[in-house]
């Protein structure tokens, strides 16, 4: 599970920190807030990882649940804050700098841009074992606006490990989608 978790944040920096990279249309700076959703196989994986944690803590004794609960992640990995300062929105403007900067964070996907607007760019390419993950990846990001952008992902491969309703090490199809939205100049929100 912790692997899929890694993947979908992974895309999610690298597609949340395209609306300051890839468009003339440029972002505000400040604290952004992203909402995923990630369907494996049609199913939504962080909706099913946290139904597990409950009924995990649920199956503990009363006496041990503190313990139990205090070693499960407590971030909801369906939501993320991330502080998006002016220094990162003036460093990459372009496309071809966006996609440089996706290869560093994908570092085991080959990528390639099929496309891009001014306020959209769109990559494909083939992760060798990228956070588990071996198989094909395309997607599109989009800045609907200075303070809102959307992102899609598709991709069909197969992971190393099992997943929450899913057969081990089968072959998996899916798809990440993300709403980000501004939320205030000041990064001071995302620190606590």
């Amino acid at each position: 599970m912790r692997r899929i978790v890694l993947l979908v944040l992974s895309c999610s920096t690298i597609f949340s920190s395209f609306h300051s990279r890839a468009t003339q249309l440029q972002p505000q700076t400040g604290l952004w807030r992203s909402q995923h959703q990630v369907l494996v196989n049609g199913q939504d994986i962080l909706q099913q990882m946290k139904a597990l944690q409950q009924q995990m803590l649920a199956a503990v004794p009363a006496e041990q649940r503190a313990l139990v609960a205090g070693m499960l992640p407590k971030k909801d990995l369906s939501t993320a804050q991330e502080c998006l300062t002016a220094a990162e929105v003036a460093l990459l403007k372009t496309p071809e700098q966006w996609l440089s900067r996706a290869k560093k964070d994908l570092p085991r996907c080959q990528l390639q841009l099929t496309g891009s607007t001014t306020n959209s760019v769109s990559v494909k390419g083939q992760c060798q074992d990228q956070g588990g993950y071996t198989g094909s990846l395309q997607g599109t990001v989009t800045l609907k606006t200075p303070q809102w952008m959307q992102m899609n992902m598709q991709g069909t491969g197969q992971y190393k490990m099992p997943l929450p309703g899913q057969a081990q090490n089968g072959d998996v199809q899916f798809t990440l989608s993300s709403d980000s939205r501004w939320q205030s100049a000041s990064c001071a929100a995302a620190a606590r």
